[in-house]
Formats: structure tokens, sequence, C-alpha cells
């Protein structure tokens, strides 16, 4: 296959070919499906672990309606991601990016379109989240700044993620299989961090491996935002690991676009 004679160059074109992808790809998962994914989810999520494990952890010390919400943003942040892997093999294998190969389309706007819906996407989560938590007892305690950190550290983190899984989704072409193949690492990842139980409830030899493993990292960032006191050096933990993981995973993301035909 041949693609087209030139793409259409130029911040202009990108930005303007990249809003119309963003917003065909916000049409094209607007289904119910999604709505209950990002509203009813989040609400059993939230009030499910605080019923199994608030009063356990209240009794240890731990407000658990201030520590789980963090953690829950996050985990949608994975759920942004496997989605949208699932989405762009499932673009790959309707034509949809072949179909832009031979038309005059920047192909940084194939990307800027995706990074765009996404980004909605992870903002609409943060947010339904929050809010959630806000009505089992979470609250942002450390004034606007902190709180826009917040929303904005998650969505990144999505982003970060998002990159990942749009490589596996464009090596693949089967939605069904990249949806099933995402879920292992995502498991694995969220299991093993402090999302649901601090690290010292962990094994002593796993501690360090939890306490410093990206997803903890962010998870904690996050806590710390939604504190008081936050505490900066938490955060540019996370964002460190944020702009290390978003350089390789951008780099593969990219690579794979261009070789997608």
């Amino acid at each position: 296959m041949t693609t087209a004679a030139g793409t259409e160059s130029g911040l202009g074109n990108l930005l303007a070919q990249g809003a119309v992808l963003a917003g065909r790809n916000l049409r094209h998962r607007a289904t119910a499906e999604m709505a209950v994914m990002f509203v009813v989810f989040p609400l059993i999520f939230v009030f499910g672990f605080l019923l199994l494990f608030g009063r356990l952890f209240d009794a240890r010390g731990l407000d658990y309606a201030q520590f789980l919400p963090p953690a829950i943003v996050a985990q949608w942040m994975f759920t942004v991601a496997n989605t949208s892997g699932a989405a762009s093999a499932a673009d790959r294998a309707s034509g949809m990016y072949r179909r832009c190969l031979v038309m005059p389309v920047n192909r940084g706007a194939i990307a800027l379109g995706r990074v765009a819906g996404e980004a909605v996407w992870a903002f609409v989560a943060a947010v339904v989240i929050s809010a959630t938590g806000h009505l089992a007892g979470f609250r942002f305690h450390g004034g606007i700044a902190a709180t826009v950190g917040f929303v904005a550290l998650a969505v990144a983190f999505a982003l970060v993620l998002t990159a990942a899984t749009t490589a596996v989704g464009l090596s693949s072409g089967d939605p069904a299989a990249v949806a099933a193949l995402l879920n292992l690492p995502y498991l694995a990842l969220i299991m093993l961090s402090t999302a649901f139980v601090p690290a010292d409830a962990f094994p002593g030899w796993l501690e360090p491996v939890i306490r410093n493993s990206p997803v903890s990292v962010v998870i904690e960032a996050l806590r710390s935002l939604a504190s008081a006191t936050p505490a900066w050096t938490e955060v540019r933990g996370a964002l460190v690991w944020v702009a290390v993981l978003g350089v390789v995973f951008g780099a593969v993301a990219a690579r794979t676009l261009r070789r997608t035909r």
C-alpha cells in the first residue's frame, strides 16, 4: 500500500486535524457501556472497598475514606488506557488507520487525537471518582493548586499508560485479545502497590518493591496532594516516573505508529 503523496503539515493543520480526530474518538466511545464503566463502577468500587475494609483500617488509625479514592483514581487511569488500547486495535482492524495513511492527514494528528480524547476521559474519571469519594468522606485539604495538581497528575499518568496500550493495540489489531492481554499487567501492578493497603501490610521482603513501584509512587503523590500538607518531594518523585515512562512509552508508540499499515 502506498501512502498519500504528502501530508498536510504545519501547526494549524496538526491542531485542526487532531481536534477532528479527538472528537471522532470521543463520539465513537461515548456509549452506554462507557457510561457504566466511568460512573457506576467507581461507585461500586469506592463504597464496596469502604464496606469491606473501612472499619478494619479505621481501627488501625487509618482514615480509609481519605486513603481509598486516590487509589481508585489511579486504577481508573489504567481503565482509560486499556480501553484506549482496545479502541486502537479496533481502529486498525476496521481500516481507519489505513484510510488516514492514504489521505493528506498528518500522522501527528492521529496521535494528538488519541491523546486529547483520552485526556477528556481521564479528566471525567478523576472528577467522578473524586465526587463519589466526597460522598464517602474524601476531601481535598490542600487548596486549589493541590487539587488542580491532583487532577493533572492523574491525567498525565493516564496518558503515559495510553502510550503503552496504544502501541499494543496497533501491534495487534484484535480488540478482544488486546483487552485480555492488558488486564494482566494492570491487575499485577495494582495489586502489588499501595492502592488498597499500606506498604507495611505486605511481607517485609516485598515492602521496598511495593513502596518504589511507579504505581505506588503516583498513588502516594495523589494522596499527598489531597492532604492538608502536600509533600512536594512525593509529587516530584511521581513526576519523574511519569516523565521517564512517558519518554519510553511515547517512543515505542511513535515507532509503532510509523510502522502501522
